[in-house]
């Protein structure tokens, strides 16, 4: 049996993989307004999270940033344009200081299961790269921080805070590794609200990822027919399996896609 695959290289180490999904796996249009409403949610959440997957795999990016924002003076708590707003300023600030050019994505998230900030509008943000003078570590003696700051240092983690975006809230700066189970990882963290049951609404004319020019995006380098036994190596190598309406997308090393 042989399966008919669409091949793209994310960067020097990953290749995306694209087949039509099985008969029994394609999703139905749905006859009611509200069921096609929600099949058109579900469909733009996964191409959500496929972007991100792609942008993560295709790109080398150094540091990984979550920004919690406090009360605000008459003690309401941020909304989604306070944290893209705090996340825009901060990533100006970065880029004053740097003399490279910085590529980032930016994920706003609401998650009532956030270890830092749950229940309120906080920013992730992925950078390719970040001046080392903007990094302020912390340490176990530092008070006040929250409890995933300290346990993260106890394993041994750099956790680092920046000026960059002010004073409001907590500012946690990680650097990232550099492997597929890393990207894969993060890529996970990054979208786990973007499923119809976790997602929070979006404002009309709002994106669900920010992300700056030039960022690279997988080239596609294969299209035909492979072998049963090509195929299964590359399902076992695969990390998560992204679903969209009728095709499967898997990301996997490029050394378990010798045929290419």
């Amino acid at each position: 049996m042989s399966h008919n695959i669409q091949a793209y290289r994310c960067g020097p180490d990953v290749i995306k993989i694209v087949t039509q999904a099985s008969p029994n796996n394609i999703t139905m249009l749905p006859n009611s307004i509200s069921e096609r409403e929600r099949e058109n949610k579900r469909t733009s959440l996964s191409r959500s999270r496929r972007i991100v997957a792609d942008i993560l795999h295709s790109n080398n990016f150094g540091f990984f940033i979550t920004l919690t924002l406090g009360n605000h003076t008459d003690g309401s708590p941020p909304t989604r344009e306070d944290v893209v707003r705090a996340c825009k300023g901060g990533l100006r600030n970065i880029k004053r200081h740097s003399n490279e050019p910085i590529g980032y994505i930016i994920v706003p998230e609401l998650s009532n299961n956030d270890e830092i900030s749950p229940g309120r509008w906080h920013g992730h943000i992925m950078m390719t790269d970040m001046p080392l003078d903007m990094l302020q570590p912390y340490s176990m003696a530092d008070k006040g921080l929250p409890s995933i700051i300290y346990r993260r240092m106890a394993a041994g983690i750099g956790c680092f805070a920046t000026p960059a975006f002010g004073q409001r809230g907590y500012c946690l700066v990680e650097r990232v590794g550099n492997t597929q189970k890393d990207y894969d990882a993060l890529a996970t963290y990054l979208t786990k609200t973007m499923y119809l049951d976790t997602c929070a609404p979006l404002p009309k004319g709002h994106r669900r990822i920010i992300s700056s020019h030039g960022l690279e995006r997988p080239e596609r380098i294969f299209g035909g027919m492979i072998s049963d036994s090509e195929y299964k190596a590359i399902c076992e190598a695969a990390g998560e399996t992204l679903h969209n309406r009728d095709t499967l997308i898997r990301y996997v090393p490029r050394s378990k896609v010798p045929f290419l």
